[in-house]
C-alpha cells in the first residue's frame, strides 16, 4: 500500500479497474506449481458446509464450474511478528452444498520451499471476492492487515467493495467493510414531439458513476482515523467532489467459517 505524508495510508481506489500491485508485490506468477498444489489440497481436503439458509445462486457464482481456482495471494506479518506468511484468496466448489462458496487461507512455507504448513484458514458464502492485498500494520501491533476487494452480485447495479480484516488469536477480527465503487443506470426520459410528422430524438441519460478512495491515518496508538474522497465520473473522466472526510467502516457481516485456528506465538522469538 501507499504511504503518504503524516502516516497516511491509501487502503483502496475506487477509481481504478483493480486495486494495485507494486514492485515487490507478491504474484500468481511468482507462485512455484508445488505452492499451488498446495494451496489447492489444503482447501479440499476438507468439505465446508454452511448451516445458515442461502439466497438463489447469482449467475456470477453459478459461472464458476471447477473445483477450485486460486484468485490472489499477499505476503505479510499475519500470524508472527518476525516472520512473513502468505495468504491465499480462493473460490472453491462443495459437493455437500451443490455450490461455490469462498475462503483464505494462510500458509507457512520452510525448507527452501518444500514444506506448507496451515496457520490459519476461514471460508465463507460466495462474495465475488476477487483480490486481497496486504496491509502494513494500521493499528501499531505489529501485525499485517488484509484489504479484500470483492464485485458482490448485485442485480439493480454494480458495486464494488472493500473488507478490511486481521487475524487474531479469536479468530478473525473485521474491521468493516466501505464501498468503493458504484455504477446505477438513470431512468431514460420518454423523448417527445411536437411536430407530428418527425420522430423525436432520443437524448441517452448516462449512468451515474461515483467512487472513493480510502485513507488511513495512523496514529501512535491505537486505531487509525478514516478517510474517504469522493469522486464521480463525467465523461470518462473522474472529478474529485469533496476532500478527505472523517469516515466509518460499515459492519462486515460475513460470516468467516473457521477451519483452521491461527496460533499465534506468546511472545516474541516463539512460533
Amino acid at each position: 500500500m501507499i504511504f503518504a505524508q503524516n502516516n497516511r495510508i491509501l487502503l483502496a481506489d475506487g477509481t481504478a479497474n483493480e486495486p494495485k500491485k507494486y514492485d515487490l508485490d507478491l504474484k500468481i506468477s511468482d507462485l512455484s506449481t508445488a505452492e499451488i498444489e498446495a494451496v489447492k489440497k489444503a482447501v479440499l481436503e476438507k468439505e465446508v458446509e454452511f448451516k445458515s439458509d442461502r439466497i438463489q445462486m447469482s449467475s456470477e457464482e453459478s459461472i464458476f464450474r471447477t473445483d477450485f481456482e486460486l484468485l490472489d495471494v499477499a505476503e505479510g506479518f499475519f500470524i508472527y511478528r518476525e516472520h512473513k506468511s502468505r495468504a491465499y484468496l480462493y473460490t472453491a466448489y462443495s459437493q455437500k452444498m451443490k455450490r461455490n462458496y469462498q475462503g483464505i487461507l494462510v500458509l507457512d512455507i520452510s525448507n527452501n520451499g518444500t514444506k506448507f504448513t496451515t496457520q490459519a484458514y476461514y471460508a465463507y458464502q460466495f462474495r465475488g471476492d476477487k483480490f486481497i492485498r496486504n496491509i502494513s500494520d494500521m493499528n501499531n501491533n505489529f501485525l499485517s492487515e488484509i484489504a479484500i476487494f470483492s464485485e458482490p452480485p448485485t442485480p439493480k447495479y454494480t458495486q464494488k467493495n472493500v473488507r478490511i480484516i486481521e487475524f487474531s488469536p479469536n479468530g478473525i477480527s473485521k474491521l468493516g467493510f466501505v464501498e468503493i465503487y458504484s455504477e446505477r443506470a438513470n431512468k431514460q426520459k420518454t423523448p417527445k414531439s411536437l411536430d407530428k410528422n418527425k420522430s423525436a430524438k432520443k437524448i441517452f441519460i448516462p449512468p451515474t458513476i461515483r467512487a472513493v478512495k480510502l485513507f488511513a491515518d495512523k496514529k501512535l496508538s491505537g486505531n487509525p482515523i478514516f478517510l474517504l474522497k469522493e469522486f464521480k465520473q463525467i465523461n470518462d473522466v473522474w472529478k474529485s467532489e469533496s476532500q478527505s472526510s472523517l469516515a466509518s467502516l460499515q459492519p462486515d457481516k460475513t460470516e468467516y467459517i473457521e477451519i483452521v485456528k491461527p496460533i499465534f506465538p506468546k511472545g516474541i522469538g516463539e512460533k
